[in-house]
Parts: structure tokens; sequence; C-alpha cells
């Protein structure tokens, strides 16, 4: 394996380097860089902060040691004006750059002075004011660190600070100190954190980095912390894929095929890396020796770098040649004998993927930036893909993405990104969702760790210790996610302080610790190993630990602020989900506030509970289950519970009868007077179309408009799930920019005549109307049909089935005040019947434009033929034997549109019943009825309806096990003779009686 790179020609020096924010705060930034030429550029500068940077003076060095003397001279005199853990100083540019000019003259560096350079990428500078040379510095030499790398790791990495010591110039510096003593003495306001002064307060801003990728730090630090996050703990070995891998495979081999580009969505510690090896393998095959075949597999950090390689090599790809690119000089065993190492030398990249046509390429999204001229690749993988989502400008994070793809590109992710510039919507760049891998699937087949929702009632969250200490008093480990780095210390300690002063009964002993980016990534390290090894402890963070970071004996999250991302909800949520041995249910929990002087179903309370809103959602979009469960908890479980803290004493009636009841009504309402969960949008996919499916299959056809889904005591619409589908598979026929995922629209797809029948319903215009014309053309005139309940909507349907219920829907269209037709349609009937004289208008008043009484059209005199000639069925054998061809199950199977047998066998959904608008809580009624139905809004109108069917000629309400002897009834065939009105005064005086 090649691992040699070639020397570059970079600059070394210390610097003096500013942007707007930070002059705007009183802060300069200083450095030291093996590569002055690209440092400004790199995404420890671009991430959080806009392209402002700048140098103010650079002090070019003959060797890297030197640069890294002077700043760490630098920072022993300003000591007292350094933010903690950083190279952030409190004082002007031009005072920092006397103070640096002074060191340079009294320990006799070196140096080249440059004021307000600009580098190039080639080497050159361009300088916009004049340079001094210092103490005979007069070559412009660009000195060399062959392993340097100017697209990933801090120049610190490279040099070993222990190598070199200020000790022997300790007399010179506090000498220096002396001297200066404004700069070198403590400011007004010394130890304000930088985070507090810039111009942020969006959270995730606050708790972002100054200068590094907060995921960054710990890739550069898990080779000291691999008995903390556990990189190399996985036994690298595939023997089979699991069924779900097995589909995912195959559902993104067929989007790879049509579109070329596809995203597998797989919960996290599921499975997405066999996935992909399945993919890449497939690929070296089907390309053979004859073509090139190289593979790009692109993954966020270092230390996913090695574990990646290690999987899929043996996965099985020994054999075939690797080339790893990123800044980690530590070579990588792949067999106890046989290693590689990373490389970021363009030079030999190039060249090494030039020469091998079938080469495997396994970069960090860091220094893709080096495969920029070299867009081969015949695949290429974005793990992890929600990272390279942010701003639209091009970054090192998603240079490879705004390349022409080369060839077929496959995303994986846990949690796609949609509230970014930069958005996996986006199809033209990422392609849809060829698969999808829920949360709850992971849990259920013993994948991911279960957990428990735990909601903690207080009566204030301003006061967060009570909660802390309810929490620990159930778990061990916990971390804390906080709304910004001054939340997290300012709950740090205060809990410090409660415990301090608590008594030992009230808590057992914990360690409190609190890490943030701007302590850097040996401050944060530190902390991470001290609450790794502590039997009991709380870490408070902000968005540190959301993802990338695994802490084995984890328990529990704590939500110390509102999130509104599910990505970010879903991402801490998995963070204790890490499968081990005999380990027990990890912990979600969600703090909230109850004002204890109003009953729990009151606006004021409903309010406060609508804080956990985007949690449940984040939830319910993973967890179908709890969606089930807050529909009908009666019969539906879910490992939900509400607590409250020591203060409140919650009794588990209250909390059962009305505070569990007032929560479900709080996610489910919101503030509206509409159930949210009932919307098409937000019924769970797999439940949902599982159901519709069932149907297809079972029943023989697609939903009714009064087709239900029960999920216990509730029915959701089933039609309104099936319009819904309907309307986003005509977005994506059309064209259009369409609401549903790639997988969903293959769902649909698999379905039976679907593209007929599923699309267009059972009538389709198209296909009835050549019915009538062959007919026509055949015989001259239209057969005999019962338009009133002669269509079928089943998926054996006759052709005549179909044209009576086609012919119905232009009856009905052709309303009392106006026709409804399509300008289209009319002119295709117009065609059709206007060949044969046939009129299908009914006639109209040419003044008032309202239809003329007893009108009739060919389709009302279909009608009164056909009714004729069933009265005489019995005498004629011709038309029995149309029946028997045309109209197979007449009358019973178009009376209630449905496969007898299978409403007898209760395969058939109940009728939904309509869904009335929740009235506005009141503090008596609603309470009333939380503690009666348990908080499910139930109308009088739903009662023992659901056993129920009506039968469509006597426009009554029967039971669905008595309707084949209903159908057989005198009551029954006697309506069948009446006209409509005869029909309803009938019924009206049943009602009476």
């Amino acid at each position: 394996m090649l691992t040699c790179g070639l020397v570059l020609r970079r600059r070394n020096g210390f610097y003096i380097a500013n942007h707007p924010w930070l002059k705007l705060s009183g802060f300069v930034k200083i450095g030291f860089s093996t590569s002055l030429e690209t440092r400004l550029q790199m995404a420890s500068f671009q991430t959080c902060f806009t392209p402002e940077w700048y140098y103010h003076v650079v002090f070019e060095c003959e060797a890297a040691k030197e640069a890294l003397l002077l700043e760490q001279s630098v920072l022993y005199c300003v000591a007292e004006r350094r933010v903690a853990n950083r190279e952030l100083i409190r004082a002007t540019e031009d005072e920092v750059a006397e103070l640096t000019r002074l060191i340079v003259q009294t320990l006799n560096i070196n140096v080249v002075e440059r004021k307000r350079p600009e580098y190039s990428k080639q080497g050159g500078v361009d300088i916009q004011e004049d340079e001094s040379l210092h103490l005979g510095g007069t070559s412009q030499v660009a000195f060399t660190n062959g392993k340097n790398s100017s697209h990933e790791i801090d120049p610190a990495h490279h040099l070993n600070r222990s190598e070199l010591s200020i000790m022997p110039y300790m007399h010179l510096l506090n000498s220096i100190k002396h001297r200066t003593p404004d700069l070198c003495t403590s400011a007004s306001d010394n130890g304000v954190l930088a985070s507090r002064m810039l111009p942020y307060s969006d959270e995730s801003v606050a708790e972002a980095p100054l200068f590094y990728d907060e995921w960054g730090e710990f890739d550069k630090l898990t080779d000291k912390r691999s008995s903390i996050i556990r990189v190399d703990a996985e036994n690298y070995t595939l023997k089979e894929l699991r069924p779900y891998q097995i589909e995912a495979v195959e559902r993104v081999k067929r989007e790879l095929e049509i579109r070329g580009k596809t995203i597998c969505q797989m919960a996290c510690r599921c499975g997405k890396t066999p996935v992909a090896f399945h993919i890449m393998k497939e690929t070296l095959v089907d390309r053979g020796n004859s073509m090139s075949a190289r593979l790009l597999y692109l993954v966020p950090g270092l230390s996913l770098l090695r574990q990646t390689v290690k999987k899929l090599y043996h996965y099985g790809l020994k054999g075939t040649p690797l080339l790893l690119i990123g800044s980690d000089p530590n070579p990588i065993f792949l067999e106890s004998d046989y290693s590689v190492t990373m490389t970021t030398d363009p030079a030999l990249i190039h060249e090494t993927v030039r020469r091998n046509e079938r080469i495997v390429v396994f970069s960090t999204y860091h220094s893709s930036p080096l495969l920029e001229q070299m867009n081969v690749f015949a695949l290429t993988v974005f793990d992890e893909c929600h990272r390279v989502c942010g701003s639209s400008d091009k970054t090192p994070f998603n240079t490879i993405l705004h390349l022409p793809p080369s060839g077929r590109r496959l995303f994986l992710t846990a949690t796609p990104t949609y509230d970014t510039p930069l958005r996996m919507n986006n199809e033209n760049l990422f392609g849809g969702i060829a698969y999808r891998y829920y949360l709850r699937e992971g849990i259920d087949s013993g994948h991911v760790n279960p957990f428990s929702v735990r909601i903690i009632l207080g009566a204030s969250l301003n006061d967060m210790n009570p909660y802390f200490f309810e929490a620990m008093s159930r778990v061990d480990k916990m971390l804390v996610f906080c709304r910004n780095i001054e939340h997290a210390e300012q709950l740090g300690k205060s809990l410090q302080l409660a415990m301090d002063t608590a008594k030992p009964t009230e808590l057992k002993p914990l360690r409190i610790f609190v890490a943030h980016s701007l302590m850097g990534g040996a401050g944060v390290a530190d902390t991470l190993d001290k609450f790794s090894g502590a039997q009991r402890a709380i870490l408070f963070n902000v968005r540190l630990f959301q993802e990338g970071v695994e802490i084995p004996d984890l328990n529990a999250v704590f939500f110390a602020a509102p999130r509104y991302s599910s990505r970010d909800i879903i991402q801490s949520i998995c963070r204790p989900l890490n499968k081990l041995p005999n380990k027990p249910n990890s912990y979600v929990f969600l703090p909230a506030a109850i004002n204890s002087e109003y009953p729990a179903n009151s606006p004021i309370n409903l309010q406060n509970f609508s804080t956990l809103v985007p949690f449940t959602d984040a939830l319910m979009d993973e967890d179908p289950t709890l969606f089930e469960y807050m529909l009908d908890p009666q019969r539906k479980s879910y490992n939900i519970d509400v607590v409250g803290v020591r203060a409140l004493k919650l009794s588990s009636e209250e909390i059962q009868k009305f505070i569990l009841p007032a929560i479900r009504r709080g996610v489910r309402y919101s503030n509206s007077q509409t159930d949210r969960l009932r919307r098409a949008a937000r019924l769970p996919w797999k439940q949902a179309f599982a159901e519709l499916k069932r149907i297809v299959l079972e029943c023989n056809r697609y939903p009714k408009t009064n087709d239900a889904w029960v999920i216990g005591d509730t029915s959701v619409s089933m039609n309104l799930f099936y319009c819904y589908a309907r309307r986003g598979y005509a977005q994506y026929l059309a064209g259009q920019q369409t609401f549903l995922e790639t997988y969903q629209i293959r769902d649909l797809e698999s379905l039976p005549q679907w593209r007929t029948y599923g699309t267009e319903g059972p009538y389709p215009w198209k296909e009835c109307l050549k019915t009538l014309e062959d007919h026509l053309a055949k015989y001259g005139v239209p057969p005999p049909l019962d338009v009133h309940r002669g269509g079928f909507i089943g998926l054996n349907a006759t052709p005549f089935e179909r044209l009576s219920g086609f012919l119905m829907r232009i009856n009905q269209s052709d309303g009392k005040d106006r026709l409804r037709l399509d300008s289209d349609k009319q002119r295709d009937l117009d065609r059709v019947c206007g060949q044969y004289g046939l009129q299908w208008r009914k006639r109209r008043n040419k003044v008032t434009g309202m239809l003329i009484e007893n009108s009739t059209t060919f389709i009302s005199i279909l009608y009164d033929q056909f009714k004729q000639l069933y009265k005489n069925v019995d005498h004629l054998p011709v038309f029995q034997k149309y029946l028997a061809e045309h109209f197979p199950g007449y009358p019973e199977k178009h009376t209630r549109m449905e496969n007898l047998e299978r409403l007898q066998e209760g395969r058939v959904p109940p009728r939904c019943q309509p869904h009335r608008r929740r009235r506005k809580a009141t503090a008596t009624s609603d309470s009333r009825q939380v503690g009666q139905n348990n908080g499910i809004h139930v109308g009088r109108h739903t009662q023992n309806k659901d056993q129920t069917v009506m039968c469509r000629v006597c426009r009554i309400h029967i039971k669905a096990s008595a309707y084949r002897l209903h159908i057989q009834s005198p009551e029954h065939l006697a309506c069948q003779e009446m006209d409509l009105s005869t029909l309803k005064k009938r019924n009206s005086m049943i009602e009476k009686k």
C-alpha cells in the first residue's frame, strides 16, 4: 500500500489573524501554521464565520518549531488575557504585533514579517504593505513539512509540543512581561468567555466551535480515547445480510439503475455499511476487468474512516487496491502483518488513482477537495451524508457533491437534513430515499437498546435542579442537552451548589461535568474521560455529543432546552441506545411545567405541554407505535409515563386519569381545534400503507370514501390517505416535485394495477370511453346498464360494470345549476355520442341555466331499459346470460360494492365516522370528559357504528352480519321498486314512528 507523500512547499510561521465579528468583541486570534497559504481557508475557520478572515501580520519562520516557539511565548506573556484553552487574546491587533516583535528580538528568532499578506494556494504572496525584515531574515524560501495537510488538521497535531519547551527562555519572557505590564496583566473584564461576547444568540451557533469542527475534534482524539468510544471494539465480519438489509440492497440497486443517485435511510446502529458494501462489491463484479471500477467512500472524520476501512476490508475487499486520504500519520492494521496509512499528497493521490483502474478510495470530507480534479469514480458513497448539508456555498464537505456526477452516488444516513440551505430533499443532488428502516424496527429486531420516555413535571422550568434530582434518582449516567454554552455552565454551577447543600438522603453522590467546544479538544476529551470513568455522573453540553461519539454505559439523555429539529432530536435520543449485554432500558427525559392551581387540561397547562410537540413528532416519525398510543392508549401500550418532582406530590391516579390524557390532548390538538394526528400527512407511512395494501389484496379493490383504518376505538379515514398518495403520485408522474419519498412511490407501484385503477380510480376515463365507443361501433346502440348501482369498484370488474359507474358519474356531474365536467371530457363525449345521435347532456333553461324537470338522456334511457329487463329476468334467458357475463353477482355485490364473502369473513374495512371538531377546552367540561374517556375525544355519533353498514337501496344502517339476509328481505326488494322521493318519504315516516 502506498503511503508516502511528496514534499510540499509550504510556508511556516506565526500569525495574528482576525475577523470583523471577533474584532468587534475585542479579540485577536493567534497561532502557528505549517501552511500559511491555506490556514484561513480551513473548515475550522469557515464553518461558523463569513469568509472575511484576514492576516493582520505574519512572521514567517525557517522551521515549524520556531513558529511554535513564538506562539507559545506569546501565549505565556498574555496568559492573563487569554480565553481558556483557546488561542484568543483580549487585546488589539497592534498590541499583540508589538509584543511579538519584542519576543522575536529578545529570543533572536529568524523571521520575515509581512503585514496584511494575501497568500495564494500555489505558494505565492501579495503584499499590501511594505514588508520589514527582522534579525537578518533575508530568505523568503517556503520551508516544507512533508506530512502536513492543509485540508484536515491543525498543525499542532503534527508537532509534539512536549518536544519544545519555553523553559530555557523563561527569564527572558518574564522580563518581557515586566516591560509590558499593560498587555501582560489581566484586563478589566478578564474571564468573560468569547462565546458571550460574539453577536450570536441562536443555539446552533452558540455551541458551534470558533475555529474547529466539533466532530473533527473527536476524530483527532479517538485513538487516545478508544477505550471510551470503542472505535475498534466491533468484530468486523459479515456472514450474511439481515432480511431488511437484503431488501435495502435491492431497492437501492433499482434506484441507482433508474436515476443514478439515491438515499438509504436506516436508523442508527442498524447496519448501513453492509448495504453499501454489497453495492460496492456488485459494482466491482459487474464492471469486470474490462471497465474502470474506481470507487470512492467519503466519511465525516478520521475515526470513522479508520473504522470503515477495517469493516469493508474484512467484509470482502481483500485483494482490492485501497487508497486512504486523510491526515492521520498512524498506520491502520488490517491484519497482524498488514497495515495501510493515509496520505494527503496531491501528486501521489493523482498518480495512484490514474494508474489503478480498479481501486477503492477512502477519504474524509475535509480532504475530499484533493480529489476535485479526479472526477472518475463509478460509484461514490457519502456516509453520514447529512453532514454535507448546510451552506449552499462550496465547502470542503460538499466539494464532491457539487461536481458533475461521473458515476452513481449512494447517500447513507439515519437522519436526513431538511432545514438548511443545502438540504436533502434536493433530488437533483441526492435523489430520493430508496429505502427506510425505522428506529422502532431496530429496537424490535434487537439491534438498538429499547428506551423509556419520562415526562418530568415541575412548577417552573426556571429552576431545573428538582428535575435533575428526579432523573438521577432513576439512572446513573446522564447526558444533558442545553440551550447554549452559557446555559450549560449556569446549569452545571447551579446543580453543583444544590448538591453541596443537599442532604445525604436526597440523592446519591454524583459528579457534575460541563463540556463545550471552547474548551478545546484536549479539554473536552479529558472531561469525557472523567465522565466515562465515574460511577454516577451528569454531563452538560449543547450539541457537542449529539452525534459521532459513543459512551457505552450512558443510559439517559435529558433535554434541558427546546429542540425543534427532528434530526437533532433523534440523533440525541440515540446516544444511549447502543446495545450491550444485560443493559437495561435507556431513558429519555423531557421536562415540562404544570400549574397546579388549574386542572391538567386547562388552556394554561395545555400551552405548557405544547413544548413536548417537537419531541413527540420526531419520535412518531421513527416510532409509529407512539402514534397508535396517542390515538388509543387503551389498546396500544407505549413506554411513556409522567413523574413529578418531589415537591409536586402527584399520585398515580392523577397521572393516569388526568395528566397523561391532558398531555396527549396537547400533543394531538396543540392550539387548534382539529386533531393533528388524523391528517393524511401525519399518518405513519409503513402502517397506513400496510392497511392500504391489505384492502387491495384482500378486498380486491382500492379504498372507498367511507373506509376506515381502525386503531383501537379510533377510526382514521383511509380515503384521505389514499387521496394523499394519489395526489403525490400524480405530481411525480407530471415531473413535478412531490412530497412522496422514492420508497413510497415504489411501494405504491408494487400494488396490483396501481397505474390504472389506483391512480385513476375504478372508472378510468379513456378505458371506459373506449368500451362505449367499441360497443357503439359494433352494435350502433349502447347496452342496457344499471347506472345507479351496476358499477363495481373491484379490480376484477367487467368492462360493462366500469361503464355503468362511468356513466353514473357523468350523470351526477350534470348538476342542478351547472355541468361540472372538464371541457376536454365534454368534447370526448360529443365526438363519440354525436355520431349516433345520443343526447348525454340534460336539457336546461336557456335563460336561467337550470335543469328542466323530467329531461331525459341516453343514460337514463339505458337505466329504464335495464330496470324493465331485470323485472322480467326470469322469463328472459338471454338477459340472464347477459347479467352473468357482464354483471356477475348482481345485485347483491353491486349494492354493497363488496365481495360478499369478504364481507361475511370480516375483512372489509369498517365505515369511517365523521370526526367532529373538538370543542374549546373548559376547565369543567373537559376535565370531566378526560376523566371519563381517558383523554380520547369520542362524539356521541360514533357509538356502535363500527359494526354496521349502510344499505344503499334502503338508506338505513344494519348489522354487517345480517346484511346477506337483509338484501333478500321483502322490505329490501320493495325498496328496489321505489323512486328516490318515495324512499325518502318512507324512511321519514319510519323515523317518526
